[in-house]
């Protein structure tokens, strides 16, 4: 005698196919909505990708996850299924998931008596885009995933909508076919997962690399042209060397070899314009006015630099870092050259030019979205004090080491690469604020040692 459950599972693929057709209607009017829903994130939208839910995918569901214990008919098991039609928004870079989502909860603001939110121009499609993301799935990562629903002829279709940067989206299919589709038994399943969690954390370095060079691609100069970032850097590094050698000669009689600091400031600049300005002639231009008009200044490299001693910033980072860069400023020779090159080039005052240099080397060492999409399976509030404890961890840590070197180029993109490492260890064996207080100490003495070895090697 065959067992009920096919039974079940029978009347609900045959019911099934008989809405597939409507299924796929729904599928095509919500495709057009989404485009025009989206037509703001147009720099940052490359895909919008969408499935129906075939017979052999909710075969498998129905036997997973027991549905034929949980609900009494066909009808009840399609009704409770979220995702009879899947979209997935496909974004260039993982910062963008987080951008789509907030474009979304702008532009779809009405909420309806049952939580969900709908663009009043398109009353038939609602979401629940309030619910806290990105949520974490089983396998511990984080994924952007909202539920819905679509209206059309006095019927509701529930809707699984994602939100995935291309890098996640290799992942994905990559972990989908290896792990969650493999029924094979493997005694090394846990060495397998650490592998496939270190790629992960591979393919998020990757992806903020590309973005980097992403967006130096779309800064075009007058002519049309788009300026390399080694031609960029090339440029400044060789005028800020030239120019300060001669005014060094001319205040001491003597001049160091200033190649490595003015390669530290031809890549700072060329960082801080990315973010700020944008790479262009126009802003090279502006730059090399600038040391011709300090060619005709003259320099003092021998008074002290003032800085005021109250330094404060609510950024934690900043903050430590920046205490520490002022208590030896004037007693660190390195750090004295470096920084009376930077405020004679910067135009803002020596505060703001203090300011603005410690956020953007924050800003490259440790990408504030993906630290902050950290350690979400944790409230709010307990992730929040995380964040700005695992930053303090960092910038303590470089004070530790101290020299000008921690912030040489070839240093900070491995500093990027080993607290990224670190810190997704870390969310797999801390489960609670308290708990990763109780242990900082000795976390905080392995990141060091991490980071002694870059020094080292």
């Amino acid at each position: 005698m065959r067992l009920q459950v096919f039974d079940t599972i029978e009347e609900t693929l045959d019911l099934l196919e008989k809405k597939e057709a409507f299924h796929h209607e729904v599928k095509h009017e919500l495709h057009a909505v989404l485009k025009q829903l989206l037509a703001g994130c147009n720099d940052m939208v490359v895909g919008l990708n969408s499935r129906v839910k075939t017979k052999d995918s909710l075969r498998e569901k129905i036997i997973r996850n027991r549905l034929y214990v949980k609900y009494d008919s066909a009808q009840d098991i399609l009704d409770t299924l979220s995702d009879l039609v899947g979209f997935i928004i496909e974004c260039r870079f993982i910062e963008d998931e987080f951008k789509v989502l907030t474009h979304l909860r702008k532009v779809m603001n009405v909420k309806g008596e049952d939580g969900y939110y709908f663009h009043p121009d398109f009353p038939n499609f609602h979401l629940e885009h309030g619910s806290r993301q990105p949520q974490i799935q089983k396998n511990g990562f984080s994924i952007y995933r909202i539920d819905g629903y679509f209206l059309k002829d006095g019927q509701r279709v529930n809707i699984e909508l994602q939100i995935k940067a291309l890098v996640h989206s290799f992942w994905g299919d990559i972990e989908h076919k290896l792990v969650y589709k493999n029924t094979n038994y493997y005694v090394y399943d846990d060495f397998m997962k650490d592998l496939l969690a270190s790629i992960k954390a591979n393919l998020t370095i990757t992806d903020r690399q590309l973005n980097i060079i992403y967006d130096q691609m779309q800064e075009d100069s007058k002519d049309g042209k788009i300026i390399s970032e080694s031609s960029f850097e090339r440029q400044i590094s060789k005028a800020i060397n030239d120019l300060f050698a001669q005014k060094m000669y001319e205040s001491l009689g003597f001049t160091l070899n200033l190649k490595n600091t003015s390669t530290i400031l031809g890549h700072y600049l060329f960082i801080k314009d990315i973010r700020y300005g944008g790479v262009s002639n126009d802003r090279i231009s502006a730059l090399f006015k600038t040391f011709k008009k300090l060619n005709s200044t003259k320099m003092d490299f021998e008074s002290e630099i003032e800085v005021s001693d109250n330094f404060y910033s609510p950024d934690i980072f900043v903050h430590t870092l920046g205490t520490y860069l002022i208590s030896v400023i004037n007693t660190d020779y390195d750090w004295f050259i470096f920084f009376k090159m930077l405020f004679s080039i910067e135009p803002g005052n020596n505060f703001e030019d203090f300011t603005l240099f410690l956020n953007v080397i924050k800003n490259y060492l440790v990408d504030n979205y993906w630290l902050n999409t950290s350690f979400v399976k944790l409230s709010m509030e307990q992730s929040s004090l995380l964040h700005d404890e695992l930053a303090k961890m960092l910038a303590a840590s470089l004070t530790e080491i101290g020299t000008i070197e921690i912030i040489y180029d070839k240093h900070m993109l491995a500093i990027n690469k080993a607290f990224v490492v670190f810190v997704e260890e870390l969310e797999k064996r801390v489960i609670s604020y308290s708990d990763f207080m109780q242990y900082q100490s000795a976390y905080y003495d392995e990141w060091l040692h991490r980071l002694r070895k870059i020094f080292v090697d």
